[in-house]
């Protein structure tokens, strides 16, 4: 459907095409820019993250509360185990965390276990990362969390005996997690 454009129509549409005709074609820059702005702003941050001292630099451990309640820590160096403590008293769960040096562990009979079944409560070693899950409710009032670790590196001897077999090397590790009914004695390492 056609209508037909009066006197006033068709003059002011010629003055509208004469004018477009005039103007110079415009030259879009804004994508020009916002492109060269993201660059610049990538380059920065990759800049930044190259320069500031310390960055990925993964902490000794770390404590996390899930969705449903249960306490996940993750132990990444063998340091700081008073920092480990204080870090789950304020998730409300009294512990004692002992690092045993050189591959020793912990004699036996320092604390009396509680009667319940423990269960839900898991531990779980590689090479870089200890792990332990407390379920909620794990660590009641007057009950103390139990973790002892001791990790010893061992070195790969490659084929000594000549029968095919390598020893590639790994990692030694005791633990003793649980949780104790009363208090918790210090620990008496054991060679």
């Amino acid at each position: 459907m056609t209508t037909q454009l009066d006197d006033f129509e068709t003059a002011l549409l010629h003055e509208l095409r004469a004018h477009v005709a005039d103007r110079p074609a415009r030259v879009r820059r804004g994508r020009t820019r916002i492109a060269v702005g993201v660059g610049l702003t990538a380059a920065a941050a990759v800049a930044a993250v190259v320069v500031v001292p310390g960055a990925g630099v993964q902490t000794a451990y770390s404590v996390q509360e899930g969705n449903s309640g249960e306490i996940t820590v993750e132990v990444n160096r063998l340091e700081d185990a008073a920092g480990l403590e204080r870090e789950l008293e304020a998730y409300g769960v009294d512990a004692d965390v002992t690092y045993v040096p050189d591959g020793g562990e912990c004699a036996p009979g320092r604390y009396e276990p509680v009667a319940r079944s423990l269960s839900g409560m898991t531990t779980g070693v590689g090479a870089d990362l200890l792990q332990v899950t407390l379920p909620p409710g794990a660590v009641r009032d007057g009950e103390t969390f139990v973790l002892a670790v001791s990790l010893v590196p061992v070195p790969a001897t490659g084929d000594p005996d000549g029968d095919g077999i390598s020893d590639l090397g790994g990692i030694r590790v005791w633990t003793d997690f649980d949780v104790a009914s009363g208090p918790v004695a210090p620990c008496d390492v054991m060679p």
